[in-house]
C-alpha cells in the first residue's frame, strides 16, 4: 500500500534532511436511532469504521468509502470530531495522522452481514453495549462518549482539499 511521503528537515547539530512515511487515517461515529455503528473486523473484535486514506484520495472521500467497505452503509458527514497524531517507531518509523469525523446514515439500508475481505460484517450497538464487545482499542468508547458530550469539533467545510481531482472518488456529502 502507498503512503503518503513528508520530508522533515532537521537543523539540530548539523543534521540532514530526513524522509518519514505518514499514514492518513479516517475513523467516523454514526449514531442512528440511539445506536452507534460499529465494524466486525476480521479478527473478531469491533471498531469504528476506519481505515487509510488512499493517495489522491480526500479525507471526507476516505470516510465514505471505508464506512460503505466495512459496514455496507452509505452516510453523510456532519463534521469533525477530532484528530490526532502519533509517532510509531519501526520498521518503518512512521508518523500517523488521524481524523475522526461525525456521520449520518444517508440511505436507510441495513449494514452488511456477509463477510469479506474488508470486514466479518457490522452493527448498530447501544452505547452501553459497547463497552461489553471485544474491542479493537478501548479508544471507541472514548469517541462515542466525546460524541455525546457536544458538536462535532469543526463543520466539514472547515476542511480543505487542494489535491488532484478523481473520478473514481466517493463523494462526501456535506451535512
Amino acid at each position: 500500500m502507498e503512503r503518503i511521503i513528508a520530508t522533515r528537515y532537521l537543523a539540530v547539530d548539523g543534521m540532514e534532511a530526513t524522509t518519514t512515511m505518514t499514514t492518513l487515517v479516517v475513523l467516523t461515529v454514526i449514531r442512528h436511532e440511539g445506536r452507534y455503528l460499529l465494524v466486525e473486523e476480521r479478527d473478531g473484535t469491533f471498531y469504528l469504521p476506519a481505515g487509510r486514506v488512499e493517495p489522491g484520495e480526500n479525507l471526507m472521500a476516505a470516510a465514505v468509502r471505508e464506512t460503505a467497505e466495512e459496514a455496507g452503509v452509505a452516510i453523510g458527514l456532519t463534521g469533525i470530531l477530532g484528530f490526532d497524531h502519533a509517532w510509531r517507531d519501526g520498521p518503518p518509523a512512521r508518523m500517523v495522522l488521524r481524523f475522526v469525523f461525525v456521520g449520518y446514515l444517508a440511505l436507510a439500508t441495513s449494514p452488511k452481514t456477509r463477510p469479506d475481505r474488508h470486514s466479518r460484517g457490522a452493527r448498530w450497538v447501544a452505547r452501553d453495549e459497547i463497552a461489553r464487545l471485544p474491542l479493537r482499542h478501548p479508544e471507541v468508547t472514548s469517541w462515542v462518549d466525546r460524541f455525546e458530550r457536544g458538536p462535532a469539533l469543526l463543520p466539514c467545510a472547515a476542511y480543505g482539499w487542494d489535491g488532484p481531482a478523481r473520478s473514481d472518488t466517493w463523494s462526501a456529502r456535506l451535512g
